[in-house]
């Protein structure tokens, strides 16, 4: 059985955290900016993952404007319509359960975000790790906007 729960109590918000900075596999901090929503995800009793969305980010990378078919200033106006899927994080592999996930998450997370910040949310867009491919989210049938340049090799992200 799955069951999703958005993180409300200190505790609930610490064992997302947890999960994240224990178990996720390039991005390994609880450290958000911005507008968050973090659910936590059990499944036959156990908490084994969590799923972030929240703020973008700017600059906002050309395959995300070309998809929306608007400039940077555009987007701005869109911006608390758009939210990052800032973590998806698993404490062990459970076959076919990232899917079904993504999917429950989707059917959600429009309520959720306009309960929470009071704006409509119109897209959800992740940015998937150098090396990775984003194998989850095609079985879920996410679409391929693009690709970004990355960071360029002097500068590490925070």
């Amino acid at each position: 059985m799955l069951n999703i729960r958005i993180a409300e109590s200190k505790s609930d918000k610490q064992i997302a955290d947890k999960i994240v900075v224990n178990y996720h596999s390039y991005v390994a901090s609880a450290r958000t900016v911005g507008r968050c929503i973090k659910y936590i995800i059990n499944y036959q009793g156990e908490d084994v993952g969590t799923f972030w969305i929240g703020s973008g980010f700017k600059p906002t990378p050309k395959s995300i404007l070309n998809y929306f078919e608007k400039s940077q200033s555009e987007f701005d106006g869109m911006f608390n319509s758009v939210a990052d899927n800032k973590r998806f994080c698993m404490v062990k592999s459970i076959p076919n359960l990232g899917t079904q996930i993504l999917k429950n998450i989707r059917n959600r997370a429009k309520k959720d975000w306009y309960d929470r910040y009071g704006d409509e949310l119109v897209a959800i867009l992740t940015t998937i790790g150098d090396g990775k491919k984003g194998s989850v989210y095609l079985a879920d049938n996410w679409k391929k906007i693009g690709e970004t340049a990355g960071l360029p090799a002097n500068r590490k992200s925070v």
